[in-house]
């Protein structure tokens, strides 16, 4: 049997139609259908082999359809069941609505009408829409997340199991009790409140909360039914780490800003009074002397800033904006002494960025452009499907292992932090950096993962 082949058994007392029923939703519809005689012998084989679903008669000896129904519901209350019944009047299909079938159809139309191929697209439909309901309960039931169904006015219809746990209970002792029972009251009031507002708006609402130490982002989602009571399903999902991990994130980064603020400042007096003193110098008396301090001290000035920028470029990015990267691009560039290079963006549209942060980017990428080579080159700043690249026609970099690492630099004067700075801007914005070699010989860093528009 193919798989995804549905499995219908196909009870009456008319051996002729029953097999020839059976026969037809088999060959002609891909089923594969098996037909028994009586719904004492139906019960018998679902009560030993799988199916998809029940076609039966109404009206048959002994145990008749609904009673067929009744029996099957008591192991399986969820089997898809189409009555087929001679009857069409109103007190017949209201006892199969009851009694919960999934559809009814007239015998004699199918019969005499021989309308085979309307009773297997109702047999589809109601396999399809059993097998579908199946794999939501299943991914529900399995889900890490909270999940439940609730009445606008705080009753628990059903709750996932991932739910119950954190309440200390099960999803059967949860059903029908009241949100603000069984968890902390102001919570259960807010969760309600919003579950209200997403009823009333037609539209998913979102808050967050704590509870006995967690972190909980909830989605309060509208369910549309033909239920008398509004509802809406409640998806909580245990954000903890998350929280923590941004908490001690933020700790750090207040740490690292702080020890960069005191090491510039300890560093800056000393720095004012060595480069105080060396105006004082007689410059004709000793030039190669003076000329050597002063190169050392403007690398101190550098060394304080780089720093500086390092530790205040780390922060993760929770605000961007929309910004065009042509003028991102050039703004930067005309913050960078480029000792004749030339610049070329062929990339238009926006990204989502911090501005300020992503010109640092853009700035540190074409100073380690233009220091890094001999002679004017042409930086070029160009589109990928994922983000965008800077590159540039100069000689390219030998040892690519550690060029993101702090104090890495092949320049004489450099400091070694730019690059680092471009992987901290980079990480803080949730980007991934790669480097490579340019289509021209030189050195190309792609920036991946860039939410852009046109």
């Amino acid at each position: 049997m193919a798989e995804g082949t549905i499995r219908t058994l196909v009870v009456d007392d008319s051996e002729f139609f029953a097999d020839m029923t059976a026969e037809t939703l088999t060959q002609e519809h891909g089923m594969d259908a098996v037909s028994v005689h009586s719904g004492a012998t139906a019960a018998e084989r679902l009560a030993e082999e799988e199916f998809d679903c029940v076609v039966s008669d109404y009206e048959m000896p002994e145990m008749d359809g609904l009673e067929l129904l009744s029996t099957v519901r008591e192991e399986d209350p969820s089997l898809p069941f189409i009555l087929l019944t001679g009857r069409g009047d109103e007190e017949t299909a209201s006892k199969a609505i009851r009694a919960g079938v999934a559809d009814y159809l007239l015998k004699l139309e199918v019969v005499e009408d021989k309308q085979y191929g309307r009773l297997a697209n109702r047999i589809e439909s109601v396999v399809k829409q059993d097998r579908t309901r199946k794999k939501f309960e299943s991914l529900v039931a399995n889900s890490p997340d909270g999940i439940a169904h609730i009445t606008q006015k705080g009753v628990l219809l059903s709750a996932n199991p991932s739910l119950a746990d954190r309440l200390g209970t099960t999803p059967t002792a949860l059903a029908g009790e009241r949100l603000t029972d069984v968890m902390d009251t102001e919570i259960a009031r807010r969760r309600v409140a919003a579950l209200r507002e997403a009823i009333d708006e037609g539209e998913t609402v979102e808050t967050t909360d704590s509870l006995d130490g967690r972190h909980y982002q909830n989605q309060f989602v509208p369910v549309e039914s033909h239920r008398e009571r509004a509802t809406a399903q409640l998806v909580s999902r245990d954000v903890t780490e998350r929280v923590e991990r941004e908490r001690e994130l933020e700790r750090q980064n207040e740490r690292l800003e702080e020890f960069a603020s005191v090491v510039s400042h300890d560093l800056r007096n000393p720095l004012n009074v060595a480069a105080s003193a060396l105006e004082l110098l007689d410059v004709e008396e000793d030039n190669e002397m003076v000329a050597k301090i002063d190169r050392s001290l403007d690398r101190m000035s550098d060394i304080i800033e780089d720093v500086l920028t390092l530790a205040r470029e780390g922060r993760a990015v929770h605000e961007p904006e929309w910004v065009a990267i042509e003028s991102l691009a050039e703004e930067a560039w005309a913050d960078v002494a480029t000792d004749g290079a030339t610049l070329s963006v062929t990339v238009t549209g926006e990204i989502e960025a911090d501005p300020t942060r992503a010109r640092d980017l853009f700035a540190n990428l074409f100073r380690n452009a233009v220091e890094h080579n001999d002679g004017p080159v042409t930086v070029t700043v160009g589109a990928r499907d994922d983000g965008f690249y800077v590159a540039d026609d100069g000689t390219g970099i030998d040892d690519e292992s550690d060029v993101f690492e702090m104090g890495h630099s092949t320049a004489d004067d450099g400091t070694g932090i730019g690059l680092a700075i471009v992987a901290q801007i980079a990480d803080a914005h949730g980007w991934g950096l790669e480097l490579a070699d340019s289509a021209d010989g030189g050195a190309r860093f792609d920036v991946t993962g860039v939410v852009s528009r046109e």
